[in-house]
């Protein structure tokens, strides 16, 4: 489905996607030693949410290869990784 302007739409986010994006951004955070109410956790929690609704290709896929290894540290890093070459 294409905006007026011709951009795709994006798809709603569901409750266990916005729990998926709290999880990275909570993981950021932590890892960075940021706290979440800095604006600079906010600037990654809107490029996470641009990520996910514009680029993540496969978002079953994802949340699977998470569920199946909840401490996945090194994943997340790679992905908040890939945000900040955007």
């Amino acid at each position: 489905m294409l905006q007026q302007n011709g951009t795709p739409s994006p798809v709603p986010l569901a409750p266990d996607d916005l729990e998926l994006l709290q999880r990275f951004l909570e993981a950021w955070c932590q890892e960075n030693g940021v706290d979440s109410s800095a604006d600079s956790a906010a600037d990654i929690a809107a490029a996470l949410i641009d990520w996910y609704l514009f680029k993540v290709d496969d978002r079953s896929q994802l949340k699977l290869a998470l569920d199946e290894s909840l401490t996945a540290t090194p994943q997340l890093q790679r992905l908040v990784g890939k945000l900040d070459e955007m």
